[in-house]
């Protein structure tokens, strides 16, 4: 790639949009809550809400409620079904509390209600629905609740709500929708809508905009990919190029290269483009820093980096904790199980192993919290880098392995 090659990449107008899209005034990021559980679930609330600021009325929720018929074929539901409510008295809340049957105090993330409609929305940003006091899981325990509320007439919905395509609910009544179906079928379309004014306009593209922010070396959704295709299908080669260089480079921020050059000035937008495009041709950036699929441990399977059996241990604050990869034969998928600190598995009332999990952050965070609580020592703690604490028995960490997928 010469100067006047990347002269015309840079220059170009789809090039240029990209990056004003990037370098638009963030609030999420300034107030330091990118990705809060709580804040995507009050927005969501807001957004569904027929009698919210963004004067939309229900055309959000007719939105979610179409994606949910797409996604589940057994809904039981029609868009002749849905056209017949009346939704503009929905009412929605973020935080409803109550309490099990044995006294356990549940939270559900987003609740709306009508005369005809239950809608329960379970929100996991970062940790996954586990090891959290049940037996049968959170999940069960809001639909649970919600059916001993609903009168007749009325259509339970519930739906879970993650960045991670791979992670599901234990509750199998629950539909899964990820951040970035949300976005393309609900939020850009709420976008494009010629009743949206200036301050709806805005306050939707800055949560937009923030779903671009990693969760766990994973974008939540990727918002410019029409855009990024375009300028791939025109500067193919000299993107290709860039890749190719960076990957290659044993240090890219110190390389004179050209193209080494162009990317560390612009990563960033380099960065959204590789992401947006498919897995086939890229799906990651240069130096698999962020990946476009969340790497999960059945894909570590799969790809025979572990097997069943293959054990780990994290140490944190001079405390080893332990897991064990665990493949199910029925679901062919692998599961990181916890152990306890004698290496023993956890077992629910029933008997039956519990503390399965798709990632290694929130195994983490459960076996630190659990052991902390037992031994009465230290503060629980929310976030824990996975990937980097946990190592197999040869000292690799899981990091490692997934990078090199």
């Amino acid at each position: 790639m010469n100067i006047e090659q990347a002269e015309l990449l840079t220059a170009s107008r789809q090039f240029q949009q990209l990056k004003f899209f990037q370098e638009k005034t963030n609030v999420f990021t300034i107030v330091g809550q990118t990705h809060t559980e709580h804040w995507h679930s009050s927005f969501m609330s807001w957004l569904l809400d027929p009698n919210s600021s963004l004067c939309l009325g229900h055309y959000p929720l007719v939105r979610l409620l179409s994606l949910y018929m797409i996604k589940n074929e057994n809904s039981g539901l029609s868009l002749e079904d849905i056209f017949r409510m009346n939704l503009d008295e929905a009412r929605f809340q973020t935080e409803k509390t109550f309490f099990t049957e044995d006294r356990k105090k549940r939270s559900i993330d987003v609740y709306g209600e009508s005369r005809e409609l239950i809608l329960v929305i379970e929100n996991k940003v970062k940790a996954k629905e586990n090891m959290n006091g049940s037996d049968v899981g959170q999940t069960k325990d809001y639909r649970d609740y919600v059916e001993s509320l609903r009168k007749p007439g009325q259509k339970v919905i519930c739906l879970f709500v993650t960045p991670d395509p791979g992670q599901k609910p234990y509750d199998k009544a629950y539909t899964q929708i990820t951040y970035q179906e949300l976005y393309d079928y609900v939020i850009a379309k709420c976008i494009e809508h010629p009743r949206l004014d200036r301050d709806g306009r805005y306050l939707l593209e800055q949560y937009a905009n923030n779903l671009r922010e990693p969760v766990h070396g994973s974008p939540m959704a990727l918002v410019n990919m029409s855009l990024c295709k375009e300028i791939y299908d025109e500067f193919r080669d000299q993107l290709d190029e860039i890749f190719s260089d960076v990957e290659g480079s044993s240090d890219y921020v110190h390389d004179h290269r050209l193209t080494c050059v162009v990317y560390c000035h612009y990563q960033s937008i380099f960065d959204e483009i590789y992401l947006s495009l498919d897995e086939k041709r890229f799906g990651r950036t240069p130096k698999s820093t962020i990946k476009r699929k969340i790497i999960s441990f059945t894909d570590l399977y799969n790809a025979e980096k572990i097997k069943n059996g293959t054990e780990f241990v994290m140490e944190y604050d001079g405390v080893r904790h332990f897991a064990v990869a665990d493949y199910d034969e029925d679901e062919k998928e692998c599961y990181m199980l916890l152990l306890d600190e004698n290496k023993n598995f956890y077992f629910n009332s029933k008997g039956q192993k519990i503390g399965f999990y798709k990632a290694p952050s929130q195994a983490g965070v459960d076996a630190v919290n659990i052991y902390r609580k037992k031994h009465q020592t230290g503060k629980k703690i929310d976030t824990l880098n996975g990937p980097a604490y946990w190592k197999t028995k040869d000292g690799v960490t899981l990091k490692a392995l997934m990078d090199s997928l």
